[in-house]
């Protein structure tokens, strides 16, 4: 008796391509492809390498194609199970504002990581005012994964690394208003020394909570992958709790395997001999 063959996913991707420094689309696309989803990726600029630890990337700023690119995909009504998106400049907001309510409104899942700042600093080339724009992004999300620091910008939160428990439920309450379903905040630390992930729901309740020992090296890249992993259950009909635990697990191992190269660990996490390990 034959079977059809199940369809295959279609995620679009929407972030930069840093052609050096494994993080964003360089990490999105393999780990999308290894669960065999499609990864569909619409560039938002292009760097010579990530924007850490590297004096002076190039940088090419890609709005107006993507602008041609989606006008495209129209044309022909081409469909998506997930839109998630990542690193883009502030003028590009709008339009992923127009492709995340169009492809919402098809029913495709969408995942938001808002990504603008880390550590407690924005990063360079955004204006004040972006965090703002970035929560109407939000808005449209079913997930949405900032890290702490980006959490704090979105709720005009001042920055501390480690928070009370007053205080954590504060900034988690602030975050629900923005309107995402589900909220998975990275990097808490609820102490010096160990660092993990909460996940709110839409009502500012603390889902889950998980907590792995912390380590003092800036690495780049975890959020990208944590969040691809993410996507990727997700769109394999994982539920919100076990997909967050498994993209956790995911990237704490790739981080142990990174911190044990001395000398190369800013070029982004060492992934590649876990992609077995997926299922």
């Amino acid at each position: 008796m034959s079977h059809s063959p199940e369809p295959i996913r279609r995620v679009m991707a929407v972030n930069d391509i840093s052609c050096f420094g494994k993080c964003s689309l360089t990490v999105t696309l393999p780990i999308l492809s290894r669960f065999g989803i499609e990864a569909v990726p619409l560039p938002t600029a292009l760097l010579s390498t990530h924007t850490g630890d590297f004096s002076k990337p190039t940088r090419l700023d890609l709005t107006d194609e993507m602008e041609k690119i989606f006008a495209h995909w129209e044309s022909f009504s081409l469909k998506f199970d997930c839109v998630y998106t990542g690193y883009m400049l502030e003028g590009q907001l709008p339009l992923a504002e127009k492709i995340v309510k169009t492809h919402a409104s098809r029913g495709a899942m969408i995942l938001v990581d808002p990504v603008m700042g880390d550590n407690g600093y924005m990063y360079s080339g955004f204006e004040s005012d972006f965090p703002k724009k970035m929560r109407a992004l939000c808005q449209n999300a079913c997930v949405s994964t900032p890290n702490l620091t980006e959490a704090m910008l979105m709720t005009e939160t001042a920055y501390k690394p480690i928070l009370s428990r007053e205080e954590s439920s504060e900034l988690y309450k602030r975050l629900s208003d923005i309107g995402a379903k589900h909220t998975v905040i990275t990097g808490v630390h609820p102490n010096d020394a160990e660092v993990g992930d909460v996940v709110v729901d839409e009502n500012g309740r603390v889902l889950y909570e998980k907590y792995l020992p912390a380590t003092n090296r800036r690495l780049h890249g975890c959020g990208d992958v944590f969040a691809s992993v993410l996507c990727a259950k997700l769109v394999m009909g994982e539920n919100i709790l076990k997909a967050v635990e498994y993209a956790q697990d995911f990237t704490g191992k790739a981080i142990e395997i990174t911190n044990k190269d001395a000398q190369n660990h800013w070029y982004g996490l060492k992934f590649e001999s876990l992609m077995d390990e997926i299922g």
